[in-house]
């Protein structure tokens, strides 16, 4: 299950989430760098201040992080929506659990 993405309150806060999506093998918003997920989790905050919003949506899509300030536009790429932080991460280890699995029986 890639296509997850959970709420985050603060910058300090998607900064853990997007650590731990790059800890587990995914690739960044653009490329490898965690540069541009800081600078696109930045906007995303930025973006959602102006609009008085003080959260944002971090998750994965595919074998990507993704970043956006609003929920539709994940909805509709086809991506699920985790409430609880505790549940994302343990379906990204599950994941990550399934791939070692299915690489060591091929």
């Amino acid at each position: 299950m890639n296509n997850i993405f959970t709420i985050c309150y603060s910058e300090e806060e998607a900064n853990e989430v997007g650590h731990f999506i790059m800890s587990k093998g995914y690739e960044g918003v653009q490329n490898d760098s965690y540069r541009y997920c800081r600078e696109a989790i930045w906007w995303a905050l930025k973006k959602a201040k102006r609009h008085h919003l003080s959260y944002i949506y971090v998750g994965v899509m595919g074998c990507q992080m993704c970043v956006s300030r609003n929920k539709r536009g994940l909805r509709r790429k086809g991506l699920k929506y985790i409430e609880k932080k505790r549940m994302f991460y343990e379906l990204l280890e599950f994941t990550e659990y399934l791939k070692k699995v299915r690489g060591l029986n091929k």
